[in-house]
C-alpha cells in the first residue's frame, strides 16, 4: 500500500520516502505494484482544510491593523467585520479529508512493462 504525498510516494510498510523520479527503483516498484494490482493500492494525498481562525485572519479575512482603524475613522469597520464573520463562520471547524488518486499514477504505470519475477 502507498500514501501519495505533496513531493513523494510514500511506501507504507516500511514509510519509505519514494521520489517521483524514473532513476529510482522504488518508484519503479511502485509502478509495477499499481500496474499489477490496481490504484486501489494507492491512497489520495491529505488534503487540509482550515478552519474558520485561519480563514478570518488569512488573505480574504481581516484587513491589516492599520487598515481597520482607518475604517473605524470612516465607519465601515462594523460592516467588514460582519462580511468576514459571515463568510468564515464558526461553524467551519477545519479537517483533513484524503485526495482521489490523480491520473497520473495510471497513467505511468500503463507505460512500465512488466517484471518477471524469479
Amino acid at each position: 500500500m502507498y500514501k501519495l504525498n505533496e513531493n513523494s510516494i510514500t511506501r507504507l510498510s516500511d514509510n519509505a520516502s519514494i521520489p517521483q523520479a524514473e532513476g529510482n527503483r522504488d518508484y519503479q516498484q511502485f509502478l509495477q505494484d499499481v500496474k499489477v494490482n490496481g490504484v486501489s493500492i494507492v491512497e489520495g494525498a491529505d488534503v487540509v482544510e482550515p478552519d474558520y481562525v485561519a480563514l478570518r485572519t488569512g488573505a480574504d479575512g481581516y484587513a491589516s491593523t492599520g487598515e481597520q482603524l482607518g475604517m473605524q475613522t470612516d465607519g465601515t469597520w462594523d460592516a467588514h467585520v460582519a462580511d468576514v464573520k459571515t463568510r468564515f463562520p464558526k461553524t467551519i471547524t477545519g479537517g483533513t479529508t484524503i485526495a482521489d488518486v490523480p491520473a497520473w499514477v495510471q497513467e505511468e504505470a500503463d507505460k512500465v512493462e512488466l517484471q518477471e519475477t524469479i
